[in-house]
């Protein structure tokens, strides 16, 4: 009976003194273990479940297969016909995404259809800001939420030339003045490390 309280009190000590020994190293260790693709889908996990989900510009789909399978159903939007393609090749194995040709400023999208709409690096794009903060309104539910990820103001005025922006980055003060004139309120604003 004392014998395999001592093996396994070793092992414990091994174990302690594994992380002890690899401890400035674990970032690395851990990703060579294990990768690193699994720490998005597990944090996506803490979505309420059947959510529908809106991503607006959707581009070749890269979220979309990653919401897929914790979300109910989730909508594309995307203006080009092109993007649409790449993103229904890209997702083919999933049967809740549902793929839409469509503006910003006019969405292809119900009223309160979706739980959430989220807008990453594509504002920069849209002509008419206003009312694509609007649309996004519309078709929240209640109590519903906005996320917008893009730039913050910045002064690279080639980009509009050679990428098509038509914004040079959003302040906190412009969002704000954009969401309450759509009756959102901006309730959680942050900057993201370059």
């Amino acid at each position: 009976l004392r014998r395999p309280q001592v093996v396994l009190e070793r092992r414990r000590m091994n174990s302690s003194q594994f992380f002890d020994e690899v401890a400035q190293r674990w970032t690395e260790v851990r990703k060579t273990l294990f990768g690193d693709r699994f720490v998005l889908p597990t944090l996506l996990m803490m979505l309420p479940p059947g959510r529908v989900i809106a991503d607006l510009g959707c581009g070749p789909g890269i979220t979309l297969g990653q919401l897929a399978p914790v979300a109910g159903r989730v909508i594309g939007v995307d203006r080009e016909a092109s993007m649409l393609e790449l993103a229904s090749k890209r997702n083919s194995e999933f049967d809740n995404i549902e793929l839409r040709q469509g503006r910003l400023d006019a969405l292809p999208i119900k009223d309160a259809e979706v739980h959430l709409t989220l807008a990453m690096l594509v504002l920069h794009h849209v002509d008419n800001l206003q009312e694509s903060i609007l649309e996004m309104r519309r078709v929240i539910r209640p109590h519903g939420q906005a996320i917008i990820l893009d730039m913050i103001p910045h002064q690279r005025s080639e980009y509009a030339n050679s990428m098509g922006h038509q914004h040079l980055g959003f302040s906190r003060e412009a969002l704000e003045s954009y969401a309450s004139k759509a009756n959102l309120t901006v309730s959680n604003y942050r900057i993201l490390p370059a």
